[in-house]
């Protein structure tokens, strides 16, 4: 049952940052605290509901240009869809990774969500193909408690099927066409460990090797220079030509499958993980206009916030993560999702609300809201983050004392401070919690 979303901030570095950067193997979250469940649906809420008067005085000594720079803010009941703060909430702003939300509806509704994303290789004669099918969570080998595809695997599968003791073996990152890095990315997002380069075929998210956070600068060679060893460990000997497609009838000799989408998701909201996010609009921009591109996925995103309703005025998408600074989103967009979510209108969506991380508890929200002032809000909080440098943002839901969850957007730019900053949006969204409101 959805019941409380909210929107949590991270940063890698002083400079320009992202949410998270998970290296892999890491271990899943573990399961949400109780006290954010609700045995009732939202739009059936009998708890008292809060008034305007009441959120704003709660939550407008916190609403300070001097600490949010200039910044945009809204808080609805989600029960009777009633607005109870509009602080510009319609104006757009840059959302950082808050804009996984949307990139997150998308997939859900393009998409089937019960679908994996297929990484095969094929052969003809004694030449091997590697092709890649978008998935951002191929591993090198299997990881205890991470549910993932894995490289170990489908080596294993290929020295099963093919008789020859010597292959040629080629990769095939075609699926996905177009600039690799998005407009408005610096070069060095790779090599600082942002995000990789965007291809149709990684292992590992393209890091330079296991545990690292810096990123090759060509992930598909790297998946397929990975495979090639674990086939010699296997005893064959392989001799790598470099890119190319299958010859036409080529012989499948061996399939691994990534998660479903509504799971790839839910990773991709509990740790924001960029990688994830933009295979994902890639993928999205394919299926609603035939190509897999950054401008292609950006447009699917707006259109389906469209197809969902949302309010659209200002909305402007250029990738599925958020870090470029060109993307542009008024929090009352966000907002609308996230009642939609609360209400369960939509059956697909419901991965967005098990997905977001729970204040003090899972995923980029476990060291939030744990101390201080925010201590009493863990586990009726649960968030989605952004931070870019000069932008943090927080959307979701809190439950508050009375029983009564409401969904909230905080967006801010040109921020002096982004600890300051983030502070704030945590204040915010704990005097939501404590508050009645009435």
């Amino acid at each position: 049952m959805i019941v409380v979303l909210a929107v949590l901030i991270a940063s890698i570095g002083p400079a320009a940052s992202v949410d998270n950067v998970v290296a892999p193997g890491s271990t899943p979250p573990t399961s949400p605290a109780a006290a954010v469940l609700s045995p009732t649906p939202i739009a059936n809420s009998t708890a008292p509901a809060p008034t305007p008067t009441g959120i704003q005085k709660a939550v407008s000594p916190l609403l300070k240009a001097s600490t949010l720079g200039q910044f945009s803010a809204v808080v609805i009941d989600p029960a009777t869809e009633t607005v109870l703060l509009d602080v510009r909430a319609g104006r757009q702003r840059t959302p950082a990774s808050t804009i996984k939300l949307l990139t997150a509806s998308a997939a859900l509704s393009v998409l089937d969500p019960g679908e994996r994303l297929a990484t095969t290789v094929l052969l003809k004669d004694t030449t091997l193909t590697l092709v890649g099918g978008g998935d951002a969570t191929l591993a090198r080998k299997e990881q205890p408690g991470v549910e993932a595809a894995n490289l170990s695997a489908l080596a294993d599968q290929v020295e099963q099927n093919v008789a020859a003791n010597a292959v040629e073996l080629q990769y095939d990152d075609s699926l996905f066409t177009g600039p690799e890095l998005a407009p408005g990315w610096p070069s060095s997002f790779p090599l600082d460990g942002v995000v990789a380069p965007v291809t149709a075929l990684m292992v590992d998210q393209g890091r330079v090797r296991p545990g690292a956070a810096s990123r090759v600068d060509n992930p598909s060679r790297l998946a397929a220079q990975v495979l090639a060893g674990l086939l010699k460990k296997r005893g064959l000997t392989v001799r790598m030509i470099g890119e190319g497609k299958a010859p036409e009838g080529a012989t499948e000799v061996g399939r691994v499958e990534s998660p479903t989408i509504r799971d790839l998701v839910e990773r991709m909201l509990t740790d924001s993980e960029n990688d994830l996010a933009e295979a994902l609009g890639h993928l999205v921009g394919g299926r609603v206009n035939g190509k897999f591109t950054f401008a292609s996925g950006a447009k699917a995103v707006e259109e389906t916030a469209a197809k969902l309703g949302l309010a659209v005025d200002g909305l402007s998408v250029v990738d599925g993560s958020g870090l470029s600074g060109r993307d542009k989103v008024p929090p009352i967009t966000l907002a609308g999702l996230l009642v939609s979510v609360a209400r369960q209108t939509d059956p697909a969506l419901w991965p967005i609300g098990s997905g977001l991380p729970v204040a003090g508890f899972t995923g980029t929200l476990d060291d939030r809201f744990t101390r201080g002032l925010t201590a009493d809000a863990a586990g009726y909080v649960r968030a989605k983050t952004g931070t870019l440098s000069g932008v943090v943002g927080l959307a979701g839901t809190v439950k508050d004392v009375d029983g009564r969850v409401l969904v909230f957007a905080v967006l801010a730019n040109d921020v002096p401070s982004l600890d300051a900053a983030r502070d704030a949006l945590d204040q915010f969204a704990s005097r939501l919690a404590k508050c009645g409101c009435s």
